[in-house]
């Protein structure tokens, strides 16, 4: 795979692994609760970023035949 590609992929993997990460902490951890606010804020930023990545993944994939064993 061209190492551009594979950079790309690999940041966008792991943006969608940390957006991930952090939403799970927001619905699963209490102390979130006293962290934040306005969790609610902090679920829609985490959910963008999460979609972001989703859908960057799938463009490379769809134009450049990335594997989507990443």
């Amino acid at each position: 795979m061209n190492q551009l590609i594979q950079a790309a992929t690999d940041a966008y993997q792991a943006q969608r692994t940390e957006a991930l990460a952090h939403l799970d902490l927001l619905f699963n951890d209490a102390k979130m609760i006293g962290e934040h606010s306005d969790l609610l804020t902090e679920v829609k930023k985490w959910t963008e970023s999460l979609s972001q990545a989703e859908e960057n993944l799938e463009t490379l994939r769809r134009n450049f035949d990335v594997s989507k064993s990443k």
